[in-house]
């Protein structure tokens, strides 16, 4: 399964199910250095931004036509959004807490 890179040691040791935690706002930890990672903030909230409306258009289209056949749209969409989200979303480097090395 492919691996991403973590900022803080650089090494490939992010899962792929990290990385697609780090784009639900989680904070994330390298397996290798424990640093703390998230996504950057500002691209993930752009992102967002396009998921609600890929939201908004299916769901409003399917409310004026009459139809279920947009939301049956809304998958592919929404798969290619998080597909998106998970390869081209870069990490961030996050400052340890207070009391931790």
């Amino acid at each position: 399964m492919k691996t991403f890179r973590c900022p803080h040691c650089n090494r490939d040791t992010i899962t792929f199910k990290a990385k697609y935690l780090a784009g639900l706002w989680q904070v994330i930890h390298c397996p290798a250095c424990r640093g703390r990672l998230c996504a950057n903030p500002i691209i993930l909230a752009i992102a967002y931004v396009a998921y609600c409306w890929a939201l908004a258009w299916f769901c409003f289209s399917a409310l004026f036509q009459g139809s279920l056949l947009p939301l049956l749209y809304l998958v592919p969409v929404w798969l290619g959004l998080d597909f998106l989200n998970i390869q081209l979303i870069p990490l961030a480097r996050m400052k340890p807490r207070p009391g931790q090395a």
